[in-house]
Formats: structure tokens, sequence, C-alpha cells
């Protein structure tokens, strides 16, 4: 148990996430025993809470609400969690998060000043363990700026900044501007050089079970774009499998969900092809037929974005492809080697390659238990087949151009992977392929990219269970040079 862990259980409470804060209560006994003890050393009332024995937890289930309490145990269980609320929401908080080394704290010895209230972390991070579960709305802000930690979160009920403390000067300067009444989000509000990516991949429309996993992706995208701080315009990229298959139904589907992400969001949105988006009942199309989708949903090969110097490349990796194995192809490099010839000053740009199909194997995150099956010999080496045919070429091509940054999807899996320095993101499926017990997680990314230094920073994996049985699980990567990422 972690002080971010009571932290976030906290937070959900005064912005009464209720779904998160049960689960988070009714775990165990000993959870919310330690959840007192941390409420108590920041003199926050919980008698109820406390009064709480291990035989009531025994009466409770982890699907409990709140006033399920009440009537379980005839207190006024809900009302105290409201009275909390009341006390804190529309106060102001600084949350200090230490960041992924033993620097020192920097911090003073109280939880208030001039009505700010104070919340340390003192668990060192690992960046190759930055997993959280329902974190509350505004750690979103942090989670999205983990390359700038250690910082601090500034937040109330309407706003949330973060801002880098590296060092005990800047530490004493917020608590002057603290001293001096001075805005603090105005004052730390830096954001003119983030933009963000969210990546979405097989979708499968047209398939009737996945039209629940799409009203829960469009709730989700709802709740998390307000909370992305930036000047640019949301870029989504599509990677593919935006169809079951391509019958005229499926391809007016697809093209009316683009344009409400367009629409909704205000977005910039670029697609390319999956295999599924090819293929009718395991087969390919003909070639003409074929060829009517491509210049229907692809477009461009190249598509240039100059307000943040970057290059997108679209390749298409069905065109040679069999069924769910996919292939580059010789001649589409040249074609797109050609492309990017013609663009002046091409080394001022930031180019990033989208394409359906794996190069490397793909593994599942570690929370997500693997079938008997998956663990067999047989299996891995079936798994290792199932890359594009030519991903040597394509690796060595990838090398050459010194392009650092790769998206794909096809496997349902969400994936992040850092390879001398290039970076293969891969996206779960966004209306939900994802199965583990009772749960169906729907699965997205958003990355972070800093248009003055050209660089991505941040990419955060979400997994959103449709059926509710599980918790949301954020899992934040950082994009460094100086080290090699573990898999997703």
């Amino acid at each position: 148990m972690k002080d971010i862990d009571f932290i976030n259980t906290f937070f959900n409470i005064i912005y009464q996430n209720e779904l998160a804060y049960m689960r988070d209560l009714m775990s165990s006994y000993e959870y919310t025993h330690a959840f007192c003890q941390w409420l108590k050393k920041r003199n926050i009332s919980c008698f109820l809470l406390d009064q709480l024995t291990k035989e009531d937890f025994q009466l409770f289930s982890k699907r409990l609400k709140a006033e399920d309490i009440d009537h379980i145990l005839h207190i006024p269980f809900s009302a105290m969690l409201r009275d909390m609320a009341d006390q804190y929401q529309k106060a102001t908080h600084i949350l200090y998060l230490p960041g992924f080394s033993s620097q020192p704290c920097f911090k003073k010895n109280y939880t208030s000043y001039h009505d700010v209230y104070i919340y340390i972390v003192e668990d060192i991070f690992q960046r190759k363990d930055l997993s959280f579960f329902d974190p509350f709305p505004a750690f979103f802000c942090a989670m999205n700026h983990a390359d700038l930690w250690p910082g601090v979160l500034i937040f109330n009920q309407y706003n949330q900044i973060f801002t880098s403390i590296q060092n005990e000067e800047e530490w004493n300067q917020l608590f002057k501007h603290i001293d001096l009444g001075d805005n603090l989000f105005d004052i730390y509000n830096d954001y003119q050089n983030d933009s963000y990516f969210i990546q979405l991949s097989d979708l499968h429309l047209g398939k009737n079970k996945r039209q629940r996993g799409l009203m829960q992706l469009y709730n989700s995208l709802d709740y998390i774009i307000p909370l992305l701080q930036s000047h640019q315009q949301l870029k989504f990229l599509i990677t593919g499998d935006l169809m079951e298959s391509p019958n005229r139904k499926n391809m007016y589907l697809a093209n009316d969900f683009m344009n409400s992400l367009k629409k909704k969001y205000k977005a910039n949105v670029t697609f390319i092809l999956g295999n599924h988006d090819v293929i009718v009942h395991g087969f390919n199309m003909a070639r003409n037929q074929k060829s009517k989708v491509i210049a229907y949903l692809l477009g461009e090969s190249v598509r240039v974005l100059e307000n943040e110097k970057i290059i997108l490349i679209k390749m298409d990796t069905t065109s040679e492809g069999n069924l769910a194995r996919g292939k580059v192809g010789q001649r589409q490099l040249n074609e797109i080697d050609d492309e990017l010839a013609a663009i002046d000053n091409l080394e001022s740009y930031t180019i990033i390659l989208m394409l359906h199909h794996h190069v490397y194997p793909i593994t599942k995150a570690q929370f997500i238990k693997s079938k008997w099956h998956e663990r067999t010999f047989i299996n891995r080496i079936v798994e290792t087949s199932k890359v594009l045919v030519d991903a040597p070429i394509l690796i060595d091509w990838i090398k050459k151009r010194n392009i650092q940054y790769i998206f794909h999807g096809h496997k349902h899996l969400p994936f992040f992977r850092s390879q001398g320095q290039r970076y293969y993101i891969g996206a779960g499926s966004a209306t939900g392929g994802l199965k583990e017990s009772q749960s169906r997680y729907i699965s997205y990314n958003i990355v972070k990219y800093n248009t003055l230094e050209k660089k991505m920073k941040t990419c955060m994996i979400f997994y959103d269970d449709k059926a509710k049985a599980e918790r949301q699980r954020v899992e934040v990567y950082l994009f460094r040079e100086d080290e090699e990422n573990e898999n997703c």
C-alpha cells in the first residue's frame, strides 16, 4: 500500500467517483484500515470508516454502493463521504510527485498552507512500473507529464496543471507565490509546446458485439480529451481494421465514425488499412474492389502536418499479405522514398510510420493472464511467424531513414517497445477485443509530442472494462533516449 493509492482513493471520494472509491474501500479490511490511518495523519475525520470491522467486511461485496452500507449496517456511511467531499471539493490542492531517483523530497512540515492543501508522495516511482488504477481526473495531467517528474500537480475542481520542481529553490518559489496570493494556474500554465495523438485500432465496425464497445469508447474519450491541455489540434491515428469487412454498409459506418471524431473533438484524423478492411469472409477481395476501398479510405501515402513539422507515412501492409499476416513489399518502400525525396528540408521533420501489422512479436501486459495454449513452445513459434513477412527488410529501411516512431495495431494487444532508440507502439482494440475472466477491455493510447524538441514524451495506454468488472487501468511509458523500455 502506497501513498499514491490512498491519495487516489481520497480524491475519488472528493470528486465523487463512487465506482472507483468503493472498489478500493471494499477491496479488503486491511486496505480500508490503512486508508483510515492515512486520513488521521492529515486530521481528516473518518469515524465511520474506522469503525468497520473484519466481520463487517464478510457482509460486503466489491460491487457495493455507499448507500448499500447505510442499509446493511444502519449507519450514515454515504452521508459521511458526502460531507468529506463538500469540505475539500472547492479547495486548491498541491500533490508532490518525487520522480524516479532517490533525490531529496523538498517539502514543508505541514499539510496545509494559506488554504492550500499539500500532499507528499514519498515512494520513489519505477519507470518500468507506472501503472495506475482508476486515477482521479486531475491525475491525468500528472501522468501526461511524467517526463517532467519530480514536480507538483496543482489542481482544484475546475483546473489542473503540472510543473516540474527540480530543486529546493523552485520549491520555495512555489510557496512565495502562495504567500503573495498569486494565481498558480496562470503562473505555471505552460503547455504551448504540447501536442497529443490518440491511437485507435481494430474497431471492427459492423460487428454487432462491438457496438457497446464503441459507446464505451466515446464515453471514455469524452472524459479524457477535455483533460488534455494543448494549443495544438488533437490528432487521431487509426492503425487499421476499422471495419469487420469492407461492404458498403461498413464503409459508411467507418466514414461516419471518422467524421464524428473530426466534428466532436475538432480533431485531425489519419487512417490506414488493416487486413479486415480488405478481406471478405477470410478471402482477399478482387483487385478492382480492393483498390476502391484503398482509394476511398486510405488516400495519400505520405501526409505532412506542417504546424507540428511531422510527416506521417501511411504504409499499406495488406497489399501483398496473406490474410492475418502482412507484407510491405519493396515496391511500396521505393514509392514512399520517392515521395519523401520530394519534400523540402526533410531533415527538419519528425517522421512517424503507421502500419497495421506488427514488426516484432507481441506480448500481453503482465496483468492479463496467459491461457495455457499461449504458453506452449509451438504457440511462441506461431506468434513469431505472424509478424510481417518482410519485417527484417522494413526494420533495415526504418533504421536507414532514422524513423523513431512506429505505430501499429492488428493483435488487439497494447504494446510499447524501444529498440535501438526506436519506439514501436501497438494499440489494442478500441472497441474491446481483449478478454480476461469477466472483463472485456477496450484499449487505446494517448501520446504526448513536444513540438519544440520534436520528440514524443509520454505514452498512456488505457484499459477500460466494458463489463465494469475491473477498474480502469492506465499504464504510462516514457520515451527516453538513455534507456531501454520493457515490453508492455
